[in-house]
């Protein structure tokens, strides 16, 4: 449906689910546009629904920003149509970390913050500071924390990752989604705004690994999402920096797809041992596998 196409992004090979607002609301906009006649012919009550809508008392919205329900423990997040939206890429990396209960935890390229938000009701870290270089998404990721009430938990920083050792060292988990694609590669963005958070403009690969390793105290986690494509960089990466790579997830879009993405988690100062997993699925032809959807939910 059209009305659906604004809450999806899409990746190169398959479709990603964005997290959607509630079934109702969805409900409400199809009568309205069904009602009506569609969305040109009464545009006006349609966008005059969508203001009331994400109308809250605790938090101020600028304009094209709406609230989302992340579908997870009430959490919601501050979107905008005209900034970097987040993808299922940063919900697997979510997931994917383990053992944080009690942890310090820096979250590098942080965009407008979901990772942290999912990072701070499924697994519990004592703290959580954000960092993100762009000032309008580190605003709406600010707002959104206060939308959460998680000031006292998330910390956001506006600073370039470079600098992040001069603000947080020791920290027992480091979380990055950084962009993909080197300077020339791929399609590039118009908007300055968001080719920086999908080329590598400001920060590169290797950034992302020496700045990790550079805050994380011996023994801690290091946890990547990344191209596949790009995996023998990582681990090259990985390695002049002090962090062994000790865990590799691939992930397909469906089970007769080769990988686009691997998840990886490293630690400073572990042994040579690398265990490689079975491959992660989306879609497995009956829509998102079991996983998948679990991942999308509370657990």
């Amino acid at each position: 449906m059209e009305i659906r196409k604004q809450y999806k992004s899409v990746a190169p090979t398959f479709a990603i689910r964005a997290y959607r607002p509630s079934a109702s609301r969805f409900g409400w906009r199809a009568a309205i546009v069904a009602q009506f006649g569609g969305k040109t012919k009464f545009q006006s009550l349609y966008y005059l629904f969508e203001v009331v809508y994400n109308m809250d008392m605790s938090v101020e919205l600028k304009p094209s920003e709406t609230i989302e329900d992340l579908q997870c423990n009430g959490l919601r997040i501050i979107q905008s149509r005209e900034e970097y939206r987040f993808t299922t890429d940063a919900v697997l990396l979510a997931n994917f970390c383990r053992d944080m209960r009690g942890k310090f935890c820096v979250e590098l390229c942080a965009g407008s913050g979901v990772i942290s938000l999912l990072l701070s009701v499924k697994k519990h870290p004592k703290r959580i500071v954000a960092v993100e270089l762009q000032s309008r998404l580190c605003d709406m990721m600010q707002r959104s924390v206060e939308l959460n009430g998680l000031r006292d938990l998330i910390e956001v920083r506006c600073d370039d990752l470079k600098n992040a050792h001069a603000f947080v060292r020791d920290a027992d988990v480091v979380v990055c989604n950084p962009p993909y694609r080197r300077v020339g590669s791929g399609e590039r963005q118009l908007r300055p705004n968001i080719a920086l958070c999908r080329h590598e403009l400001a920060t590169t690969l290797a950034d992302v690994v020496s700045s990790a390793a550079r805050i994380l105290n011996n023994k801690g986690s290091f946890y990547l999402v990344h191209q596949s494509d790009r995996l023998c960089e990582i681990v090259s990466e990985c390695n002049g920096n002090g962090l062994a790579v000790k865990e590799i997830l691939p992930v397909c879009p469906s089970p007769d797809k080769q990988p686009n993405l691997v998840l990886v988690r490293a630690v400073k100062g572990g042994a040579a041992d690398c265990k490689l997993r079975s491959p992660l699925y989306i879609t497995d032809g009956n829509g998102y596998t079991e996983q998948v959807s679990a991942w999308y939910g509370s657990k």
